[in-house]
């Protein structure tokens, strides 16, 4: 099995058959159920992130699991980025890159070579089990010395990594995970494993054989935020522990005491947030000056314990109804009457067709052919539904792009839509070969059946925006 890649046993068509096979074609011309993308709102999405990044000074390490393809890494690194630091959840995804990250690291190889910290690399963000080693000492051997980091939360991790200095002649750059809250992955600062696992390290830099490099955490909690307040408020928390655990590492060990560390935080609702600054305050969840300043007072301690903040997120490229119910972000669509996210900021959506109608049942309902493996199931808090129907493709001009339905219940490959709860306006009467668009509840999971995105642009005249202008290959496998 040397020399195979992830691409090897999951074969795809490539790009240039499927372009051949869905470029110039029509939405109502595909076969169903299908994922699309909008490149314009990726587009707009991805650039806002890099804009509010820039205003404040802090770098951002854009996360690739949420879409997987190597265009919308493209967009979330951004054309004039000094610095590519990316953040994959499966070996898959790296391997993937490659070609891409080597072009773009010659690139900028002149300007990055004065700060070892701040290489360009590529960051494996599951805490490192024995069975990647090989993958990963693969891609350290493609990619430039320092380029290829990963994560651990535990000691015994730690021995497995001695093969990719032995293999690749330099040592593994090392993010220690830590638990700020959210209790998925990590540890949890000053805790007993917490000094096991930075005692190890240490140990092993002593050596030659590791190389510390920074801290690393997820506010997946960040979720269940209202508001760009509440949200903001949990960023701040989250810097402050890893803060924290950074002068907790440093105090312990002097040969380190003014080492340069990367503190990465964040996720989407949390690392959106920062979107809102220097709007006007005349909007629903915009941010204030007590909020502006408690975020540059944690950006101001970061800098001075002699470390670099560092933010990280994912599917603020694409958007789902997850993240529209936190109210995180701004609409990045610009002159837009509503700062607020709606639907008119999701860019993919799954397409799909009324299968049957069951008007006489006690509230009518119906049927698509696109259930939990198109669909996924994960909930969303704002409704009890497993995606909502748009109005395309219908006469209805609700200001919302909500039809009146919703995937109300999810099998296999069966979904019934029925009434969305508490909708206001006309409901949209739906027929049988009926095409439907979707707009899933979380996009990583949605995306995760299909092997490639259809590619449409609403920035086209009006009679086009249907038409498929590209194919985006998608990532498969781990």
């Amino acid at each position: 099995m040397t020399g195979l890649s992830t691409r090897d046993f999951y074969p795809s068509p490539s790009v240039e058959e499927l372009r051949k096979a869905f470029v110039g074609k029509q939405l109502h011309d595909v076969p169903l159920p299908a994922a699309v993308v909008d490149r314009a709102i990726v587009r707009r999405n991805c650039a806002q992130m890099l804009e509010a990044c820039a205003a404040l000074g802090v770098p951002f390490r854009p996360h690739v699991k949420t879409h997987k393809t190597i265009e919308v890494t493209q967009l979330q690194v951004g054309e004039s980025s000094q610095n590519i630091h990316v953040v994959v959840s499966t070996i898959a995804e790296a391997e993937m890159l490659v070609d891409y990250l080597l072009e773009r690291f010659e690139q900028v190889q002149s300007v990055n070579v004065r700060n070892m910290l701040l290489w360009d690399n590529v960051l494996y963000g599951i805490p490192i089990s024995p069975s990647m080693v090989k993958r990963l000492v693969a891609l350290g051997k493609r990619l430039p010395r320092g380029s290829v980091s990963v994560m651990v939360d535990h000691r015994d991790q730690l021995p497995y990594l001695k093969a990719f200095e032995e293999m690749t002649g330099y040592p593994v750059r090392i993010f220690v995970k830590i638990d700020a809250g959210y209790g998925r992955a990590g540890v949890v600062n000053e805790s007993s494993e917490f000094f096991r696992v930075v005692s190890t390290i240490m140990h092993d830099q002593s050596l030659g054989g590791a190389w510390l490099v920074g801290l690393y955490s997820h506010s997946g909690h960040s979720y269940s935020c209202d508001s760009a307040s509440q949200a903001i408020d949990l960023l701040c928390e989250e810097i402050e522990v890893l803060r924290r655990a950074s002068s907790t590492i440093k105090n312990r060990h002097s040969e380190i005491a003014h080492q340069q560390m990367i503190l990465s935080v964040g996720a989407t609702p949390s690392v959106s947030s920062i979107q809102n600054f220097g709007r006007a305050e005349d909007g629903t969840g915009l941010l204030g000056p007590r909020q502006a300043q408690a975020f540059r007072q944690s950006v101001h301690d970061v800098k001075v314990n002699h470390d670099v903040l560092e933010l990280h997120a994912g599917v603020y490229s694409f958007l789902d109804m997850q993240q529209l119910a936190t109210q995180a972000s701004p609409s990045a669509r610009k002159n837009s009457s509503i700062s607020s996210l709606s639907t008119k900021d999701i860019a993919f959506t799954i397409l799909t067709e009324v299968g049957s109608v069951y008007a006489e049942r006690q509230s009518s309902e119906a049927l698509i052919a696109a259930g939990t493996f198109a669909l996924g199931r994960e909930p969303c808090k704002s409704y009890s539904g497993w995606g909502i129907v748009s109005t395309w493709g219908t006469s209805s001009a609700c200001a919302n792009e909500h039809s009146g339905w919703q995937v109300g219940r999810i099998s296999q490959e069966h979904g019934i839509l029925n009434h969305e709860i508490g909708f206001q306006g006309d409901i949209v009467e739906l027929t049988v070969g009926q095409r439907l668009k979707i707009f899933p509840n979380h996009a990583c999971v949605a995306g995760a059946a299909f092997g490639w995105y259809l590619i449409v642009d609403s920035n086209l005249p009006e009679d086009r925006r249907d038409e498929i202008v590209d194919v985006w290959l998608r990532c498969r496998g781990w």
